[in-house]
Formats: C-alpha cells, sequence, structure tokens
C-alpha cells in the first residue's frame, strides 16, 4: 500500500466508527511492514516466542487463532495467500473472530449501551417499519356506521458509519517476546473504541455516526421542586407505560447524578439506592460520562433516563478490516482497523427522562 492510499484511508475514516474488522486489517498490515528488513528472521523467532506466551486470562485454545494470524501478518504469508480481501473488496485482511472476540469481550467490560442494546449484523442501509397511528375501535350502535381508523406506519434507517482506529507500534515491541502482542493490540484497541463507539450510542448526532440516545425526543418528566426527591424518582418510574417498566428497564444518568441518586430517602428515611445491587426500586441504575452535569443555568443540571435499552437497536454493517504501513523513519509499524456500525432508538415511548435534575 502506497503512504498517499493510506493517508487518503486515514484522513476518509478518523472522523468514523472503528470496527473490529478495520482494527484486525491494521494489525496485520502494520506488523508484517514493519518485518520486511535485515533482521527479519530473528524478529520471526522472537514472534514464535511471542505466540507461544500464555494469555493474562489462561485462554491458550482461544487465542490460537488470534496468534497464527498475527505470526503470518508479520512473516508476509497474508501477502501471499490473501491480498485482497473477499469481505470487503479491498486490499486488507478480515480479522480472525477469535481476535475481534478478544478486543469485543475487553470493549464489553466498560461499554454500557451495546451489551444492553439489540445488536444484529447487516451490510448496507437497513429500513426498519414501525408503527404510526394505530386503529380506533369505537362502540357501535344499531344502523350506525362504523368510524373509519386510518392507520399509518413509520421506518427507523440504520447506515453503515465507519469507525477507525490508528496504533503506532515500535519496532522495539515487536522485537520483545516477553509483551503478549494480542493482548497489547486487544487493549490498545479497546480503549479507543470504547471511548467513541460509547459516546455516540449515548450522545452522537447522526451526522456520520449513530443517532445517540440523548438525541431522541422522549418524554419528559419534571422536578416538583428545587431539587430532586423521592416522589420524583416515583413520578418517573410510573411515567414509562407499564408493557415497558415490566421488562428489562434501567436507569442511567452522569457521576453527579448517582450522586444525587444516593442522597435520596423515602418517607422513613430509608435511601432508595440499594448499594448491594446499584438498583432503586428493583432496576438497575448505570453511570455514564456521556450524560452532562452541567446543562443548566446553575451549573449542576444533569438527565436520568429511564427505559428498555433492547429498544436501541445497534447494526453491525462490516467486519473489522486491519491496514498497516511501516514508517521506518521513526521505527514504527503503523496499524490502522476500522468496521461500520449504527445505533438508533426504534420506539421512543419505551424511555422517559427527568430533566433539570439537581
Amino acid at each position: 500500500m502506497s503512504k498517499e492510499t493510506q493517508e487518503k484511508i486515514v484522513e476518509e475514516t478518523q472522523e468514523k466508527t472503528l470496527s473490529m474488522d478495520d482494527l484486525k486489517v491494521m494489525i496485520q498490515e502494520g506488523v508484517k511492514g514493519a518485518m520486511k528488513d535485515d533482521k527479519t528472521e530473528e524478529r520471526l523467532k522472537n514472534i514464535e516466542k511471542l505466540m507461544e506466551s500464555k494469555s493474562v486470562d489462561g485462554e491458550e485454545k482461544q487465542l490460537k487463532e488470534a496468534k497464527t494470524f498475527v505470526k503470518d501478518l508479520v512473516s508476509g504469508k497474508l501477502t501471499e495467500e490473501k491480498a485482497i480481501s473477499t469481505d470487503s473488496g479491498s486490499f486488507g485482511y478480515t480479522v480472525p473472530t477469535k481476535l475481534a472476540s478478544t478486543v469485543l469481550s475487553k470493549r464489553d467490560k466498560i461499554a454500557k449501551m451495546r451489551p444492553l442494546a439489540t445488536t444484529f449484523k447487516m451490510s448496507g442501509p437497513f429500513q426498519l417499519p414501525t408503527e404510526g397511528t394505530a386503529c380506533t375501535a369505537y362502540w357501535v350502535g344499531e344502523n350506525t356506521e362504523v368510524t373509519e381508523s386510518s392507520p399509518t406506519t413509520g421506518k427507523k434507517s440504520l447506515d453503515d458509519y465507519y469507525l477507525s482506529a490508528r496504533v503506532l507500534i515500535p519496532y522495539k515491541l515487536l522485537d520483545t517476546s516477553a509483551i503478549n502482542i494480542v493482548n497489547y493490540v486487544g487493549n490498545l484497541a479497546s480503549r479507543a473504541l470504547n471511548i467513541k463507539e460509547e459516546t455516540a450510542f449515548v450522545a452522537g448526532d447522526g451526522s456520520s455516526k449513530p443517532t445517540g440516545l440523548r438525541q431522541e425526543s422522549v418524554g419528559n418528566v419534571y422536578l416538583e421542586g428545587a431539587s430532586i426527591a423521592y416522589n420524583d424518582l416515583v413520578n418517573l418510574f410510573y411515567e414509562l407505560k407499564e408493557q415497558y417498566r415490566k421488562g428489562n428497564c434501567v436507569f442511567l444518568t452522569s457521576t453527579a447524578g448517582i450522586k444525587l441518586l444516593k442522597k435520596i430517602k423515602d418517607g422513613d428515611s430509608r435511601p432508595i439506592f440499594d448499594v448491594r445491587d446499584n438498583t432503586i426500586f428493583g432496576k438497575p441504575v448505570l453511570e455514564t460520562e456521556d450524560i452532562p452535569a452541567t446543562l443548566g443555568t446553575s451549573g449542576n443540571e444533569t438527565e436520568i433516563w429511564f427505559g428498555d435499552f433492547s429498544y436501541y437497536w445497534i447494526k453491525d454493517g462490516v467486519k473489522m478490516i486491519a491496514e498497516s504501513d511501516k514508517d521506518i523513519k521513526n521505527m514504527q509499524v503503523e496499524m490502522v482497523m476500522h468496521q461500520a456500525t449504527d445505533g438508533k432508538l426504534v420506539l421512543t415511548e419505551s424511555f422517559k427522562m427527568l430533566t433539570g435534575v439537581k
């Protein structure tokens, strides 16, 4: 891959969504480029030792495929066997499932939205039909014409938005057999993916990225008094329709919101926040830094969301692709990984929001 092509790819994807397939391709190309010099044989021996090292979790068998992938990438074997990805139709390599799972598992330990959302895999635009105006039933008297209903439907569109991550790996790391490169790159990728993806699912504006939960128009619940109290949480809880409330509902708020919730007491001076399982009224309470703590003029307003997160849909469109290039003058391998995804709340009545929380 030429330097010009590499710069173009980085420029086009730097503000987009990063995929696991993309990350894998970055790793393959980067390591491969670094190995083409007079120390190739020595590095390959060190890589061989490196791939024999055990993972942190002791899951050697599960990481075997990922380790083989990285070794073949470094040795240049993949160049001979897979110059063009059949999945993406572009130069690069689809990251094996085991390596993708390694990164994804690290990401899910931090992310709040993806583990709760409904996820599916599909390339290209997806149109989800949604219910609009429903039919209306009427009591009808004898010899009376039935009133006509005019039901309507709507749609939610999910597209492929690209998210990419760029990692620079020094030659010294590649020459060091004491470090497990699979875990190393997995950690780097998981940090980048977590930050960008989670922020988009919560607050993304839908412009070349997912539409975040906070961008949707849902029913608002307002404080009864000057500051949050027990009755406000009761109002928020029961403002949501029973059919959604009985499901797997979750509270989501900022760090400032968590602090306020832990201070609230009921009429018998008992805290409503159960510290044993982090719940309120039996429903989990999750914290996210993507909900601001300074929304109002007083500088201390925030939000508390309550709803069924299974109605937030995430479409993973393109498998992770990895591409790489060698930066000789800095003795580094440049790896870029990217994937395509989108997210959107498909049913707004499944959520309510307590606003102006302070």
